[in-house]
């Protein structure tokens, strides 16, 4: 009676956590449930721009109300403009280098690099000999 008892009371267990255990794995809070963002690691950039124009804007209300002189207006403005800049050169590396990677090039001649064999399936991926891709 005993075993039956404990054998029970584990299967309750299981079946009371099992969802919320399937959930954090299924949803983890650093995702998104439509999907992976492509930019996600210029998200950090782009907040840190989005900061620095906050601040140039609070800066320029402030001037605008008469509350900064326009010398007082530069002095405190030239630090945020040169983040800025660094900022924007460094979306602009990433934006390079997301350009330079492109699909790989499929061979206009299709004979098999591994086996040697000729290819008449037009569109083909994969050789019918040997399995080797098609693609450079």
């Amino acid at each position: 009676m005993d075993f039956l008892l404990y054998f029970y009371s584990i299967l309750f267990g299981i079946i009371l956590i099992a969802p919320f255990v399937l959930f954090y794995y299924r949803f983890q809070i650093d995702e998104s449930p439509f999907g992976k963002d492509t930019d996600a690691h210029l998200k950090a950039i782009y907040e840190k721009k989005s900061n620095l124009l906050d601040s140039l804007k609070d800066i320029r209300s402030d001037f605008d109300s008469g509350k900064l002189t326009e010398e007082e207006f530069q002095t405190q403005s030239i630090p945020y403009i040169e983040a800025l800049e660094t900022v924007e050169s460094d979306l602009l590396e990433n934006q390079k280098r997301q350009t330079t990677i492109t699909q790989p090039k499929i061979n206009k001649d299709w004979t098999c690099a591994n086996c040697g064999s000729f290819v008449s399936i037009p569109n083909a991926k994969f050789c019918p000999n040997c399995g080797t891709s098609r693609m450079a």
